[in-house]
């Protein structure tokens, strides 16, 4: 994604409500957390009522820090409440949407600071001692402060010479995120297509692709001879438009609806497949990519995206 204008960024607007439709209809309230939500609970009762909506208690799931709360409203009143919700609730993670947009037939993600819990590319950067020099580039590319593509290419420029295996040492001390492993595996029970798609490098997406069990996955490639990183990324690189697209592909090879999709990302460039995708999650998002989705995990971690796709994801 190019030099981003925040101005630009369309408001976090979820795609139900975007669509104009004033029916009232069921919708379902999401909560996620790591404590007992009881006082989160009794709170969004009262918002629910503040704001119209009718709770639904015999179809309304409980648990101790998962719920799933049905109520009807229309689409004015059920965006009122997830506002108010995410607003006022605490470390609680929370979503808002149709109950018929709730079940997902495919689900993306970015890998960097999503799936794991690193910017891979400035790890290999670190090993190599050059960290610091790299990853104030990447924070600023993440933040959409400079151009995507550019500051891929200063990035990569840097560790030219550099041996390859640098990659592997950088994979076997990659952390996976808390939750991904049961993210994929209970979507794929679902019977969802899981991709995973990443501005990173093939050496390190590859295998956590497969390590995770995603059906397909998406990366970049740098050009290696003799073992050694020549300084360029081979096309097409994998932007926030590359994102996107391969979203859209996707969608029309499976005969899907954007309510059929879950995306999650944190950076900048995953703002175009968020914005496009029905369910698109910042998590743990730069500050750019929390104010183009209302649809954000703080508070937990990824296994809460199965709870907003209503699956149960407590284990006690």
């Amino acid at each position: 994604m190019n030099n981003i204008d925040p101005s630009a960024i369309t408001p976090g607007v979820p795609l139900w409500h975007a669509q104009g439709d004033t029916k009232t209809i069921d919708y379902v309230a999401t909560l996620c957390a790591h404590s007992p939500l009881a006082a989160a609970l009794a709170h969004s009762g009262q918002l629910m009522q503040q704001h119209g909506c009718t709770l639904n208690q015999a179809t309304s799931k409980i648990h101790r820090q998962h719920a799933q709360l049905h109520f009807s409203a229309n689409s004015t009143q059920a965006w009122q409440l997830l506002q108010a919700l995410l607003a006022e609730l605490h470390d609680v993670d929370t979503a808002v949407q149709p109950v018929s947009w709730q079940p997902k037939k495919l689900l993306i993600c970015d890998m960097d600071k999503t799936i794991v819990d690193a910017e891979t590319l400035d790890e290999v950067a670190e090993q190599v001692g050059i960290g610091q020099q790299v990853s104030q580039i990447t924070e600023r590319a993440m933040r959409g402060e400079i151009d995507f593509h550019a500051a891929l290419k200063q990035r990569i420029k840097l560790l030219s010479g550099q041996p390859e295996q640098v990659f592997q040492t950088v994979l076997e001390a990659t952390p996976i995120n808390p939750g991904a492993a049961a993210l994929i595996t209970q979507a794929r029970a679902h019977g969802m297509a899981t991709i995973l798609i990443s501005g990173g490098f093939e050496q390190v997406a590859r295998p956590i692709a497969e390590q995770l069990g995603f059906d397909a996955v998406y990366c970049n490639r740098l050009a290696v001879s003799a073992e050694r990183l020549t300084g360029t990324v081979l096309a097409p690189i994998v932007d926030g438009a590359f994102k996107r697209q391969t979203l859209l592909n996707y969608m029309d090879q499976l005969a899907l609806q954007p309510q059929d999709c879950c995306a999650i990302g944190d950076g900048a460039n995953d703002i175009p497949m968020l914005q496009t995708a029905g369910l698109g999650i910042a998590f743990q998002g730069k500050p750019l990519t929390r104010q183009a989705t209302p649809y954000q995990i703080n508070a937990t971690d990824l296994t809460a995206a199965l709870g907003f796709m209503g699956i149960n994801h407590e284990t006690n």
